[in-house]
């Protein structure tokens, strides 16, 4: 018995791909309220780019922080960065 779920066919594009990607940004950064993320869900749902698109982030994600190591910074390059910032 098929459910209702492998029924759904998804889409193969998505119509406004820009702003999915902003929330799928936001998402994975842990800077989306509950109801963005449900919107979201509800559109992976159905949408395979979102799908595809969201996985490849949080994979890249949790890459880079499994590969990444962190280290204190100079104070010196702190100092010259801002500087660099502070004449734009």
């Amino acid at each position: 018995m098929v459910s209702e779920a492998e029924k759904i066919q998804k889409k193969t594009s998505c119509e406004h791909q820009a702003e999915c990607m902003k929330m799928v940004q936001l998402i994975v950064d842990g800077q989306a309220s509950d109801e963005q993320i449900n919107q979201f869900k509800l559109n992976m749902d159905t949408c395979l780019p979102c799908e595809k698109g969201y996985e490849l982030e949080k994979c890249i994600k949790e890459t880079m922080q499994l590969r990444l190591e962190k280290k204190c910074v100079p104070s010196s390059l702190i100092d010259c960065i801002k500087q660099k910032i502070s004449t734009l």
